[in-house]
């Protein structure tokens, strides 16, 4: 184990991680300019995955204290810091909140799709595929879609709740991470497949076929931001 870390354990692994960091640049231990510790062997210090490391690291550069290089490390910027962690949802928390309740909402919507939102879901398919010829997704678009079949599923409560989903995911740890790993340029091409084979499943009604694709889609979702 590295040296002066100590293994973590229980909920909020990366607010622990964080403090851990935060107290050792704080301290004087880390100067301005040295290069932290990989994202490897802090996984190790703190026996942990790679995931909480990542939201640490990414919270502590949001918070001013440390700059992140690609392919080059995380480098001390400053030794004060006067801010405090905000309280945030873990972006890991969203996607499995959203691996449990989609699935079910894609299925409602292919079961009860009316003529207004089929239009709706309609338009955004046509953006998918503009969007596909170019080699892109928009944030817009992935958004429009998911709260359209939350809205197409004829249940205000899963309105209700995907509106709270995408407020946590306007979060600026959850759009550093997202940046860095489910929406890097390599998974563009995969999420416009994923996206256009749920939408024409529900369009042509087929519900248990958009269940299990978006099952699927949010499945691809969990591994491309663990394994990134």
């Amino acid at each position: 184990m590295m040296q002066g870390f100590s293994p973590v354990a229980s909920n909020k692994l990366y607010i622990q991680i964080y403090n851990q960091l935060h107290d050792a640049i704080i301290s004087g231990r880390f100067q301005v300019g040295d290069k932290l510790p990989s994202e490897k062997e802090l996984c190790q210090a703190f026996n942990v995955s790679r995931v909480p490391v990542r939201e640490a690291l990414c919270a502590l550069e949001l918070n001013g204290l440390v700059d992140s290089i690609q392919g080059g490390g995380v480098y001390v910027k400053a030794q004060q810091s006067e801010e405090e962690l905000p309280q945030v949802i873990e972006p890991q928390e969203i996607i499995r909140a959203r691996m449990v309740l989609e699935p079910d909402i894609a299925r409602e919507a292919a079961l009860h799709l009316d003529e207004e939102n089929r239009k709706i879901l309609e338009e955004i398919l046509k953006k998918f595929h503009e969007e596909s010829k170019v080699g892109v997704i928009t944030k817009e678009t992935d958004r429009a879609f998911h709260l359209a079949l939350a809205k197409a599923s004829g249940s205000t409560m899963y309105v209700m709740i995907m509106d709270l989903v995408f407020k946590a995911m306007e979060q600026e740890l959850w759009e550093l991470i997202l940046s860095r790993t489910i929406a890097t340029q390599r998974y563009q091409d995969q999420n416009n497949m994923e996206h256009i084979r749920i939408c024409e499943a529900i369009l042509d009604g087929r519900a248990d076929d958009a269940n299990e694709f978006m099952k699927s889609h949010m499945a691809m979702l969990y591994e491309r931001y663990w394994s990134e």
